[in-house]
Formats: C-alpha cells, structure tokens, sequence
C-alpha cells in the first residue's frame, strides 16, 4: 500500500525513480512539503505557541524552552483522552524534563503515581530530575 495515496498502486501508477533522486537524502529535500504537509494533517499539534499554558510549569527545579513547554503541555493534554503518551525525539532536547514536567502538570497538584521506562543509565538522572 503507498502511504501517501492509502490504496494500491498499478505497477503503470508506481513511482519512476527520477535522475536526480538517487538517496533517501535527496528524496526527503525534493519532497519535503509534501511530506511536512502530510505529517501535520495526520498528527496535528495538541498545544499550539499561542496557547495558555499550565501554571505549574513555573513550579519546575528547571525552566524549559518554549519548544519544551509546547511538549509538557501536548503530553498533558494527550493525557485527557488517553492514557499513555511517548516522547520521542533527538538526545540533549530535554525529554526527561519533558516527561517530569508533562507529570507535574497532569497532577494539578494531587499525589500521583508514575510509572517511566527509563534506561538504566538515566535512572539517576531522572532521580537528580525531581520536581
């Protein structure tokens, strides 16, 4: 199945690799509205820059970047129609006060229990992390 068009291509529809596309690299650069396009429309933000933001997030040992605070507030929000929530992205981009904040904030203050999955060599980090 193409993922783009969601239904099976012909062997006539398939793509034709094109001269000057020969790597992934090159493939992302010349299709790369078409696919942030795509990524927006099936996974659209669930906090947006202009929206109000928690309050407890001033709470936090830690200030995150605004693209943080974005995070924190999404994973708290996914948390009102789910239960679960993942945060996925490069190292050094603060996942783990990403995670501890989305927590602190999901709280409203209330005790809670949290369960994270955490590699071992980061558990003393996540301990050092503590709200």
């Amino acid at each position: 199945m193409c993922p783009i068009h969601k239904r099976e291509l012909s062997f006539e529809e398939a793509p034709v690799k094109h001269d000057n596309i020969t790597d992934v690299y090159t493939y992302m650069r010349h299709h790369a509205a078409l696919l942030g396009d795509r990524i927006l429309q099936e996974y659209p933000a669930l906090h947006q820059f202009d929206d109000a933001v928690s309050p407890r997030i001033e709470g936090l040992l830690r200030t995150p970047f605004p693209a943080q605070t974005i995070a924190i507030m999404g994973v708290a929000k996914r948390w009102q129609n789910a239960r679960t929530a993942m945060v996925v992205a490069e190292c050094g981009t603060g996942k783990t006060l990403i995670s501890l904040g989305a927590i602190h904030v999901n709280s409203k203050g209330n005790p809670f229990t949290a369960l994270a999955m955490v590699p071992p060599h980061l558990v003393e980090k996540w301990a050092r992390g503590r709200f």
